[in-house]
């Protein structure tokens, strides 16, 4: 290949991680934000898969932060990525955006969880849905997800010589490692569960409607049947987007440890960059694109964000000059 189409790739490659981490950064942590804002309302914060979702929206604006700035800033020539040079700030950084990751990932699983609970005919299942529950499964997810990434403190450093990039795990050991953990307990395990768990809520709602009768007690259930469905749409919606943008991601990690010590040529080393730059960046959309499936899938969601926003419009409006 010519020195040209070499040149091209390279060119692209940049492209890529300059306006893709841009905008992935931008909406990404804007959407948490405003998730966040809905989440925290207090006809909401009651429901333990509301509070799922409430962590793992912080945890993905951690991820976002922790992940994309400094490659972003380095890129726009704005300020060096000193987590490529520094070894305690590639093994933080590292540490941080997997912990963070798997967080947000398992919390979804727990959410997944919750929806299957309440969608049981059973109520003795139903009443194990509740927010007390809610916060130890939190808890446990955080303590457990900070204890297993910390072998990256050991296994990532910086100035790695032959990899894509220099904050890379150094040891053919440690990336083989990495590469399964994250291919499994960070995307295919809580992916897998989320999807059994899926189909045994559906399976529920749909025994449930043949059943259900119109009011308990003499109140309507039907809002709090809307409520539990939009939770659900949107909890399945966020499971194919983890599955679908993390697996590429894998894939091509499996691939660059398996062809380490081969010999490759310039135009093979610029094609692999260029794909590794992009499903790198392609791996944060899921904790990018939450709050608009939200907006998306989720009545509920959507008219509590317009009653903020009419709220704060509200504010303006009566405020002194």
């Amino acid at each position: 290949m010519s020195t040209i189409t070499i040149a091209q790739l390279n060119y692209a490659s940049l492209q890529v991680n300059r306006y893709l981490s841009v905008t992935l950064l931008i909406f990404g942590v804007i959407g948490n934000l405003l998730s966040c804002l809905v989440f925290i309302r207090r006809a909401l914060r009651s429901n333990p898969c509301v509070m799922y979702f409430l962590i793992a929206s912080i945890a993905n604006i951690i991820s976002l932060i922790s992940g994309i700035p400094p490659r972003m800033l380095s890129n726009w020539n704005i300020y060096p990525d000193h987590t490529e040079t520094v070894s305690t700030l590639c093994k933080s950084r590292i540490f941080v955006l997997l912990t963070a990751r798997n967080i947000a990932s398992w919390l979804l699983v727990f959410a997944a969880f919750d929806r299957y609970l309440v969608s049981s005919r059973n109520a003795n299942i139903r009443r194990m849905s509740n927010t007390k529950q809610g916060r130890y499964w939190i808890l446990a997810v955080c303590i457990i997800s900070l204890s297993f990434w910390a072998e990256s403190l050991y296994c990532f450093d910086a100035n790695v010589i032959g990899t894509p990039i220099k904050c890379y795990a150094k040891s053919e050991s440690c990336r083989i490692y990495n590469d399964l953990a994250q291919s499994f307990v960070t995307t295919l395990i809580p992916s897998s569960i989320m999807f059994i768990l899926g189909l045994f809520t559906i399976n529920n709602i749909r025994q449930t409607r043949q059943v259900q009768p119109s009011t308990i007690g003499g109140i309507p259930i039907r809002r709090k049947s809307k409520t539990d469905s939009n939770l659900t749409k949107m909890l399945l919606l966020q499971v194919i987007l983890l599955t679908v943008f993390n697996l590429p991601q894998a894939i091509q990690k499996f691939y660059l440890t398996y062809t380490f010590y081969h010999i490759k040529s310039p135009f093979q080393v610029a094609l692999e960059n260029l794909l590794f730059n992009t499903v790198l960046l392609f791996t944060y959309v899921p904790n990018c694109i939450s709050f608009y499936l939200y907006i998306l899938a989720g009545d509920l969601f959507r008219t509590t964000l317009f009653q903020i926003i009419q709220t704060f419009i509200r504010r303006l409006k009566c405020s002194p000059n």
